[in-house]
């Protein structure tokens, strides 16, 4: 009751636009997981270790609407803010990630709108990632609409990273001290040159 309160009058477009939400989910999932299947059924490798989703929780929509000073409308946030759904994309090596990348830009069912590269242009903090800001393609019974998502891509080295820093900011509340921030890109930093020097491995016994 409380979040029909919340909303008003707009609740039922909310609550529509939330389930698309979702919808491009479970679309991209099923995607990744019969590309996954392809890749190993026909080369015997697959670049995706795993994959994760979610979606972002009502309060964070509202701060990131806020901060971007949108009004609290279903239109602003389907057209502002493209992140809700996220789908993360882990790999092993970090040439798999522009492997996938390549073959998500020759689907016929996924528009990308935008690359933000943290790999080769890492973040002040040491974070790496590739996002990509997306519209899937969503059958619904009647019509077919595109759902805005975002979809990052990392190594495991990078995730192993990215989570155990949000969670130290988390715990800190965004207060971790100067000397620990230096340490965790110095730790960033570390885990890019395991990435590195497994890749050269990798291509070392690909070559034999």
């Amino acid at each position: 009751m409380e979040i029909e309160e919340f909303f008003g009058e707009q609740f039922q477009q909310w609550r529509e636009r939330f389930r698309y939400y979702e919808m491009a989910i479970t679309e991209l999932e099923s995607d990744l997981g019969i590309i996954d299947l392809d890749w190993q059924t026909r080369l015997g490798y697959s670049p995706i270790e795993h994959v994760k989703t979610r979606m972002k929780t009502l309060p964070s929509i509202v701060r990131k609407m806020k901060q971007k000073e949108l009004p609290l409308e279903v239109d602003a946030l389907w057209d502002n803010v493209h992140d809700v759904a996220g789908v993360r994309i882990v790999t092993s090596f970090r040439d798999d990630i522009y492997a996938i990348l390549e073959h998500l830009r020759k689907r016929d069912d996924l528009q990308i709108d935008e690359v933000k590269d943290y790999i080769k242009h890492p973040k002040p903090s040491g974070y790496r990632s590739l996002h990509l800001i997306v519209r899937t393609k969503v059958y619904l019974a009647e019509r077919i609409i595109w759902v805005p998502a975002e979809i990052q891509i990392r190594t495991l080295a990078m995730d192993f990273w990215a989570a155990t820093e949000h969670k130290l900011q988390y715990k800190y509340q965004h207060q971790v001290p100067e000397s620990s921030r230096a340490e965790l890109t110095e730790a960033a930093n570390m885990a890019d040159a395991l990435d590195t020097q497994m890749g050269r491995i990798r291509e070392q016994i690909l070559k034999k």
